[in-house]
């Protein structure tokens, strides 16, 4: 009867987690209460996923791949790994791809894929491309090189946490590397070889050729700066989505030609997304226009100046004046205003959007302006690059702790999110703001669902039920089976959901073959990462859009890219991992 119970569960999460009738972390819990209720596990084990050590390290992923992303150093970090975009076209797609990769086995590949994207959109225009050739490979390469250890994707995180629960030997953080570095390298050679005919072209979508939302703003550069005697080409600015327009000197406007020196005092006119002026307002060597000595900088919004304002037809500068002294107003968006101009200097029109720093009272000030509409809520400013380093530097030394041996993966990286909490680089909010819940509620129900099916002998049954034609056909076919399986399992499935579904059965079936299980525990995890042919993974879910693409691009450059991983997977850990 309660093997009869579980497989019903298995049908119903099956399509609940492919139709999304309901979200996919309801239908965990839902799965967790039938099985506690109906007495098929215990309270306690039921539960027992949510507390895993591997829900653990993947929340601290989270958060320190969250705060990387938003302070804009890993966007400087990979357009140096790739650099600037203007090599031959056939050496910009591999080096993105190859950065891309390599970024993953640190951070999450989503992480990874966002901020690569602006990237190779400014690498695609440099060598006169389309981003689309570019932004398809990028997110395949970010879930290549994910694959490539414990926490470059939740999958292997998820189940690494479920076969300890089911009495194995957890992953290792570097376990998966060897295959992972192949799989990349046989990714990218694929990509290189075949792009051109598997990634469409279809020209730019209007977001792309915009740039996005740009504003122009202006920085100048600070007494004792170190941008003194810079070059224009060292300053770095491109790496993080900032235009240099022109250079005002006390005598002249000129040219951001790359080798002009700048010296203090220069105004330095740029054209920079929200992101990129959140960034600056971080970096000592200028000091943001509009920002005043006494400003303090908590808060961000943007603003639209309504018909009929006040406002209207006063300079940007007695705007400042006239203002509430603890807002500053950096930066002005107009449609087609094409001019290079001092912003201070501008003369407000209705329909200009004003980017707005300043204390939480102050902005609250603004949005009671009837003049003034607030078209965003107002947000905490975005980490800047100097925090990007901090928290690099606290992820990076917790992996070098675990991979010596010195703390568990789950406590060195506790300590890294405990050790910026208290260095006050953020707060505690701010973490558990960063924490995608669903995914850790999706992954601990699917954990405990798993632990059910080992338990009861559904995944026995469900076993012999599937391979016993295929069984005496010998281990290769057994193993073709289990990962084409998985595979099939992701396309409408999430690949974390896919892989758990799958692992009780892997599991079974090594009792069945009277092997090791953790091959074929292996084979399922890396199966679930390695599938390129829906754009249901997040990583592909952001590209999907800014390259123009449709389903079938994904599954026509998905399909063969989802083989040779397969490929590689199934020669390797027989080899890695003997039976």
């Amino acid at each position: 009867m309660e093997i009869l119970i579980v497989l019903l569960l298995f049908v119903a999460a099956a399509v609940l987690l492919a139709t999304e009738l309901i979200p996919l972390e309801v239908t965990a819990l839902c799965l967790v209460v039938v099985l506690s209720a109906t007495g098929i596990i215990t309270a306690q084990e039921a539960f027992q996923g949510f507390a895993s050590e591997a829900i653990v390290v993947l929340a601290c992923v989270m958060i320190l791949s969250r705060r990387l992303a938003d302070s804009g150093a890993m966007l400087g970090l990979s357009a140096r790994l790739v650099g600037q975009g203007k090599s031959a076209p056939v050496g910009v797609g591999p080096r993105l791809m190859a950065g891309s990769a390599v970024l993953s086995m640190l951070f999450s590949n989503t992480s990874t894929t966002a901020v690569m994207m602006p990237v190779a959109i400014g690498a695609a225009r440099k060598a006169k491309h389309d981003p689309a050739r570019y932004l398809m490979p990028i997110a395949f390469a970010s879930i290549m090189g994910g694959s490539a250890t414990l926490i470059g994707t939740s999958t292997n995180l998820a189940v690494s946490g479920a076969i300890a629960r089911a009495g194995l030997e957890p992953f290792g953080l570097f376990e998966f590397f060897w295959v992972g570095v192949t799989v990349s390298v046989a990714g990218i050679a694929a990509m290189v070889l075949l792009g051109r005919r598997l990634v469409p072209v279809r020209g730019e979508t209007k977001d792309l050729e915009e740039g996005g939302a740009l504003f122009l703003a202006g920085l100048v550069v600070a007494p004792g700066s170190r941008a003194e005697g810079m070059t224009v080409s060292e300053l770095g600015l491109a790496d993080i989505d900032v235009t240099l327009l022109a250079i005002d000197t006390e005598d002249a406007r000129l040219e951001p030609h790359p080798r002009r020196k700048l010296h203090e005092g220069n105004h330095i006119i740029i054209r920079a997304t929200a992101a990129a002026l959140a960034s600056l307002l971080d970096d000592k060597r200028f000091v943001v226009d509009g920002i005043a000595e006494a400003t303090q900088v908590q808060v961000t919004a943007e603003a639209i100046l309504l018909p009929g304002s006040q406002w209207v037809g006063m300079s940007l500068a007695r705007m400042r004046r006239e203002l509430s002294p603890d807002v500053a107003v950096i930066g002005v968006r107009r449609s087609g205003y094409g001019r290079v101009a001092r912003i201070g200097l501008m003369r407000l029109r209705a329909g200009d959007i004003l980017h707005l720093v300043g204390e939480e009272d102050g902005i609250a000030r603004v949005d009671a302006d009837v003049d003034i509409y607030l078209a965003t809520d107002a947000e905490p400013v975005a980490p800047g690059r100097r925090e990007g380093w901090y928290t690099l530097s606290a992820l990076l030394g917790a992996i070098a702790i675990a991979a010596a041996g010195v703390l568990p993966l789950s406590v060195a990286l506790t300590m890294a999110v405990l050790g910026l909490v208290l260095a006050g680089r953020f707060t505690l909010r701010d973490a558990f703001a960063m924490v995608s819940w669903r995914v850790l509620i999706l992954i601990g129900g699917m954990s405990s669902f798993g632990l059910a099916m080992l338990q009861t002998g559904a995944a026995d049954w469900l076993a012999q039920g599937i391979f016993q034609h295929i069984v005496p056909l010998g281990r290769p076919a057994v193993l073709v089976s289990l990962s084409l399986l998985t595979v099939l399992l992701t396309q409408p499935l999430s690949n974390a959901a896919a892989a758990l579904t799958m692992l009780p059965i892997a599991i079974a079936l090594a009792d069945t073959l009277g092997v090791d299980p953790r091959p074929l525990a292996i084979i399922v995890t890396l199966s679930a990462s390695l599938s390129f042919i829906a754009p249901l993974e997040p990583a592909l879910l952001l590209v999907y859009g800014k390259g123009n693409y449709r389903l079938m691009d994904f599954v026509r450059a998905g399909v063969p890219l989802t083989l040779i991983s397969m490929a590689v997977v199934l020669v390797l850990v027989p080899w890695l991992w003997p039976f």
